[in-house]
């Protein structure tokens, strides 16, 4: 699946309420204090930035960065069961995921439309999902209903272990010398070291991780990181998921796509030589005897607004919309980069625009 170039999130260019003030109620008090030391700068998801969003984005392009994930949730799934239970859901191979070894993979309905994308890793004996907050609650509800005579407990965790992303060419002599211990290297790769699990995940430009670990945990490695690594807020932070090309869908985009038109396959969370599980038949079709029409792609747009996910795409003159903006974000040049979801045939066919046909048009990098 062809990626072109570009960043993204979502809900970002909303008031912000200054360190100390209203906002972020949903963080441990001990957490908060720590993150408004460092300047946050808060909503209700949590941090917005440190207070210096433009500059934020350039560092997270150029050097050493690390992020407060609060608006990423956890649920943990715990049980005997577990395995078989999430093999049974999920369209990656779970029987891969161990201590070493996390996946980026999707949970699908009936029709094989993606409910939601995410990272699954194996943490003391329990799985744990790490997706979008906003949707934490709605997966649980719906993976609670295939709880039927097997010994597993789904819980929301967000609030039980706290999450780090860190980026840059300089994190992993920092991370060694930390831990005492090199951090994992190969995406994919985990490692528990003390209590933070540590996860390298698909990076670009430079190598990523994510930390999940206890508040103390995680405290110590902030504070230890501070200053020499920089914090940033999630508008920096996703603007690195989607130029690594990470579908993370929320509310306004779960059940609109198959996986395949995700890149979930490139990314290591669609196997097809495993067991049943919800949607797998359609998924299958698509892949053995169909053609995908739709994939998933990055682009730059000049826009004075900022895209919400879900934002219909469209061509020239046409009023079927012909595409849908999977994330979004203001890159520090002032432009828009978006990662959506657009038909492979309109796209070579002409201009693909925002908003409607007569809006500012995309700019693909393949």
């Amino acid at each position: 699946m062809a990626i072109g170039e570009a960043i993204g999130s979502h809900g970002l260019e909303r008031a912000a309420s200054p360190a100390g003030h209203a906002g972020g109620e949903s963080l441990p008090g001990m957490w908060r204090a720590v993150l408004e030391q460092s300047g946050g700068r808060f909503d209700e998801s949590g941090v917005i930035d440190f207070g210096q969003a433009e500059s934020e984005g350039r560092q997270a392009l150029s050097a050493d960065i690390m992020a407060d994930l609060s608006h990423y949730g956890l649920i943990e799934v715990r049980g005997d069961d577990a395995q078989k239970f999430l093999a049974s859901l999920f369209t990656g191979d779970v029987r891969l995921v161990s201590s070493e070894r996390s996946q980026f993979t999707t949970w699908c309905d009936a029709k094989g439309r993606a409910q939601a994308t995410f990272w699954l890793f194996l943490r003391g004996g329990a799985y744990y999902l790490l997706l979008p907050r906003d949707i934490v609650k709605s997966v649980l509800a719906g993976l609670k209903q295939y709880l039927l005579r097997v010994k597993v407990t789904l819980t929301d965790a967000s609030d039980s272990l706290l999450r780090l992303g860190l980026s840059g060419p300089g994190v992993e002599s920092r991370l060694t010398a930390f831990f005492g211990a090199p951090p994992p290297l190969q995406t994919g790769e985990t490692r528990t070291l003390g209590d933070c699990t540590l996860m390298a995940i698909t990076g670009q430009p430079y190598p990523r991780w994510l930390a999940v670990g206890s508040t103390p945990a995680v405290t110590s490695l902030w504070q230890n990181l501070v200053p020499a690594i920089p914090p940033v807020g999630r508008n920096a932070w996703s603007l690195l998921d989607i130029l690594a090309g990470i579908p993370l869908l929320v509310s306004e985009t779960a059940g609109e796509f198959i996986p395949q038109m995700l890149n979930i396959e490139a990314l290591g969370g669609l196997c097809f030589t495993k067991g049943c599980y919800p949607g797998q038949e359609v998924i299958a079709r698509l892949h053995y005897r169909g053609q995908v029409k739709r994939r998933l792609y990055l682009a730059y747009v000049d826009s004075k607004e900022l895209p919400p996910s879900g934002t219909k795409l469209h061509g020239d003159g046409a009023t079927e919309s012909v595409g849908t903006v999977v994330s979004a974000a203001r890159h520090p040049d002032g432009r828009v980069a978006l990662l959506g979801v657009v038909k492979i045939e309109e796209k070579a066919q002409g201009e693909v625009r925002l908003v409607d046909s007569q809006g500012p048009g995309l700019r693909f990098l393949e």
